[in-house]
């Protein structure tokens, strides 16, 4: 953990609003890119993102310095609202199609086919585990390297390396089942 995160874990710990502010700012985008990718739903991403850092508000207190890393803490916290989100809904989202953005029946084809892949990609890390998903997202949605992702998740490199293999191998059953490589 960086000493600059430590002392804003720290003071937010002790309710200081700019540490609070400065921790969304460090940490929105990975949190946010971790649920999307989850979901697969702009809109809901947004709103599961803003719901996790107002947990963190209110549950900071219980975060514990020198255990797992902060962001893993908030991992946590993201994956427990996405858990309790799906199981309330118990449906498909759909990625809609912006009409805005179709010119002419080519595009809509294409774009339909994008859409598709999308959602089968989502569906396919759905279906993965957590640990695997958070593997997947960080290292080739994110673009960090295996050290970067064993830091933020408190592991080691060979297990990142180990768990990466794993879901690679996971994901490409997932997409050959549903016809991603058709």
């Amino acid at each position: 953990m960086h000493l600059k995160e430590a002392e804003l874990i720290t003071q937010a710990q002790s309710g200081d609003p700019a540490a609070f502010e400065q921790l969304y700012e460090l940490f929105h985008e990975p949190i946010f890119s971790y649920i999307f990718y989850r979901v697969g739903h702009q809109q809901l991403a947004e709103d599961l993102t803003g719901d996790t850092f107002v947990r963190m508000v209110t549950k900071i207190h219980l975060y514990k310095p020198g255990g797992k890393p902060f962001l893993a803490w908030l991992y946590t916290v993201a994956g427990n609202l996405v858990r309790d989100h799906i199981r309330r809904e118990k449906r498909l989202s759909w990625v809609p199609i912006d009409e805005r953005d179709i010119l002419c029946q080519d595009s809509l084809i294409t774009m339909i086919g994008k859409k598709l892949k999308q959602e089968q990609l989502i569906s396919a890390l759905q279906k993965l585990t957590d640990d695997q998903r958070q593997v997947i997202v960080l290292r080739f949605i994110e673009g960090y390297t295996s050290m970067e992702v064993a830091n933020k998740l408190g592991k080691t490199v060979t297990g990142i390396k180990a768990l990466q293999r794993r879901a690679i191998n996971s994901l490409r059953n997932q997409l050959e089942k549903e016809g991603a490589f058709a």
